[in-house]
């Protein structure tokens, strides 16, 4: 391995050669602070655009600042991370970056764990030299996730994570200079586009412009209720995780501290999601051997591979991406809705209430769980299932409301019939654990045998893609795990073209799963935080005295005294659920005829632009659903697509009128009065830049430059040219053009 020598801060450091300053700096322990650069290596997400340029550092013979981010490591080079140079040159960014970001950090959701304050509380701003107009967005509030942009600072972390990580397409930087912003395709709101909700956006930006949805105070209200019944349930990974808001190290176990406090709270019933998780795998491992007996008997109509269902993030990217394909999800619902669907009926039941007085809260590491309990297949007669999901970091929220001194708290049990668990349940929280815990079962109920070593290591880690094979006793299951919405879909892409080896797939929409859900404390980077939240849950199941769901002693009792037998008729009904197709739709022959154009490119991602010509000259514009078939038959995310026709003003995405006015905003008739010739143009048509005409005659865009700079201002109609246009003779090109209609 080649090395390179250099010194930084008078520290000598030896790096790979290709490492970059950040790099070598990290590796001597000099921190250099950075907003947009993000590196977590076993997910190979990297953000590095080299946008902020917090990070700028002195290299020695260089007369520019340098970014460390982006600037690779030569031999002998000086370099210092801290001069004042250095000092003022990234107060003055960090004064530009705040000179267009809101000062409510007070009722910011990411105050204490913003990256930009606390970038700039190292620099030590208490004031900024320069001010003026500051961009304002709309909020969008979601079920799950609230955007606003206004706090957006161009970092694209999110960018990254939702198209190159999970491959959603949601998230792309659109429009120019001042005016660019990171934007949902065509400035829909997030609910209305093809989010899934997974929250890793949230979870790597940086500053407050992504958050969750919060939902404390709907709690609060409900604990504050005479006439409710509130009852909690709480999900593996949560209690691996929720110490590390309350300065416990990453992987610490707060599980009975957790219970305790919820009961402070004021629930009235603190149950564990562990006990559905077991309650799953009795359902989905059932109907698992069920479909495996039919597939290897030669039934055709048998969907196989079968795809867990527990991640509702994995069920929204199945519905808007691969609809075809849902008949192979499991129709078990996830541990959160079984338990919600047992609450409100067995447990009800047991407790002599109507189920619109049982409130049931689930707190989740996942934001996805938010929209999944908001369903409404998940209700009955509108009361649902689930009422209300909170994240972990709104449970830390609502503790420290409620003064409790977590780190003191004694340890307690959960409440039962609903609290019960076996080690299968706990490791659901991490990737592989419900393929793991389902083998456990399957296998028992299979051979009638008893599994000697439960430990399924070859379906361990944070790969982001793993596979095995199981001996059932002298029948090989193939199975396969993957972990992000990326390397799901590299998976599920092998499923619909008939290639799938697998036999039954675990997906989790979140890397690593969810110990690394969006609802989780921020890890900032580290991947240590969620190796060792994996590690914890691993260890709780080490040392349960039962470690197979279908030894619950709790699930054996629900089955005999309420439900039957898994997937009888009774759990069938409470238990499962089918999906949807949620895609939005083009007309068939509009649709072929697209897909020809691409196909004339060889679907080459690397033609988008000459694709985008093509369409726009068979259509005259490229609207939404245009722009959605590109993307799929070019196998590129939708927002990519919509980033380059929001980008280029040669392409609309509205109809353009019979007579389509260009007005140049070059610089040789921008300074002669072009921008009076526009508003003329405008206020005598009554529409605004890039709006047509209600009769359909007129629609207005703005050009850099015609090539006629000798003319200008220029304006042009179709193809012909106007020079020297005034606001005076705007009226009469146009009426030419009216007379010509009659």
């Amino acid at each position: 391995m080649e090395t390179i020598k250099l010194t930084i801060d008078n520290k000598a450091v030896e790096v790979e050669k290709g490492a970059t300053l950040l790099d070598a700096a990290k590796k001597i322990g000099i921190r250099i602070p950075t907003l947009c650069h993000l590196n977590l290596h076993e997910f190979e997400y990297k953000n590095e655009p080299g946008a902020c340029r917090i990070c700028v550092v002195e290299v020695e013979g260089r007369r520019n600042l340098a970014p460390a981010c982006k600037t690779t490591c030569t031999e002998g080079m000086v370099v210092q991370t801290y001069s004042p140079r250095v000092i003022n040159a990234r107060k003055t960014v960090m004064e530009l970056i705040l000179s267009n970001h809101p000062s409510d950090c007070l009722i910011c959701s990411k105050n204490e764990n913003c990256e930009l304050q606390k970038v700039a509380y190292d620099l030590h701003m208490r004031e900024s030299r320069f001010s003026g107009h500051r961009i304002s967005h709309r909020k969008d509030r979601s079920e799950s996730i609230v955007r606003d942009m206004s706090k957006c600072i161009m970092c694209r972390r999110c960018e990254t994570m939702c198209n190159s990580i999970q491959t959603v397409g949601t998230l792309s930087a659109v429009d120019r200079g001042f005016e660019s912003l990171v934007q949902t395709p065509f400035d829909r709101n997030i609910a209305d586009s093809s989010c899934t909700y997974c929250g890793q956006c949230v979870a790597v930006c940086p500053v407050g412009a992504l958050s969750g949805r919060s939902h404390t105070q709907y709690v609060l209200d409900m604990l504050a209720d005479p006439t409710k019944t509130v009852i909690v349930q709480t999900a593996p990974a949560v209690r691996t995780a929720l110490g590390n808001d309350f300065g416990f190290l990453p992987g610490t176990l707060v599980t009975g501290k957790m219970v305790t406090a919820l009961r402070q709270l004021g629930f009235d019933y603190v149950f564990d999601t562990d006990f559905a998780a077991d309650l799953t795998i009795m359902e989905e491992g059932t109907e698992l051997l069920g479909r495996l007996g039919g597939y290897l008997n030669g039934d055709k109509e048998v969907k196989i591979p079968l795809m867990t269902s527990c991640c509702p993030g994995w069920v929204n990217f199945v519905e808007k991406n691969y609809p075809e394909l849902s008949d192979h999800l499991s129709t078990a619902k996830s541990p959160q809705q079984m338990f919600g669907a047992i609450a409100k009926t067995y447990f009800a039941e047991k407790l002599g209430i109507k189920r619109e007085d049982l409130v049931v809260v689930s707190i989740m590491p996942c934001l996805a769980k938010k929209y999944e309990a908001s369903r409404p297949e998940f209700a009955v007669d509108g009361n649902p299932d689930v009422d209300v999901s909170i994240y972990t970091r709104e449970l830390a929220r609502l503790i420290r409301y409620a003064n409790i001194d977590f780190r003191n708290l004694p340890d307690s049990d959960f409440d039962q019939p609903l609290g019960e668990s076996t080690g299968a349940s706990v490791i659901f929280g991490t990737t592989g654990g419900v393929m793991e815990a389902a083998c456990r079962t399957a296998y028992e109920v299979h051979t009638k045998k008893t599994l000697g070593d439960v430990n399924f290591e070859c379906l361990r880690g944070l790969n982001g893609i793993k596979s095995a094979t199981i001996d059932f006793d002298g029948v090989p299951v193939k199975v396969g795990i993957a972990n992000g919405l990326g390397n799901a879909r590299a998976m599920i892409e092998e499923v619909k073209n008939g290639t799938s080896p697998y036999h039954a797939i675990e997906i989790m929409a979140c890397p690593g799963g969810c110990i690394n859900g969006g609802g989780q404390p921020f890890h900032h980077g580290d991947i240590n935080v969620i190796k060792r939240r994996a590690s914890a849950l691993y260890k709780e199941d080490a040392d349960k005295a039962r470690r197979k769901s279908h030894e619950n002693p709790y699930i054996i009792s629900l089955y005999k005294e309420y439900l039957g037998e898994p997937c009888g008729p009774l759990s069938h009904k409470l238990l499962h659920t089918h999906y949807y197709d949620r895609r939005s739709k083009l007309p068939n022959g509009k649709a072929q005829e697209l897909k020809e154009i691409c196909a004339r490119f060889n679907n080459d991602p690397g033609e988008l632009i000459n694709v985008l010509h093509a369409a726009q000259g068979k259509f005259g514009y490229i609207p939404q659903e245009v722009q959605e078939v590109i993307a799929a038959e070019l196998n590129i995310p939708v927002s990519k697509v919509y980033g380059v026709v929001s980008f280029y003003s040669f392409f609309t995405m509205t109809p353009k009128g019979k007579y389509p006015i260009s007005i140049c905003m070059g610089t040789a008739c921008y300074v002669r009065g072009a921008e009076k010739v526009l508003d003329e143009f405008e206020r005598q048509l009554d529409i605004k830049v890039g709006e047509t005409t209600k009769d359909g005659l007129f629609s207005i865009d703005c050009l850099r430059c015609v090539g006629a700079c000798g003319l200008a201002p220029v304006a042009m109609i179709g193809d012909q040219v106007y020079g020297r246009v005034t606001p005076e003779k705007v009226k009469d090109i146009l009426s030419d053009y009216y007379e010509k209609e009659g």
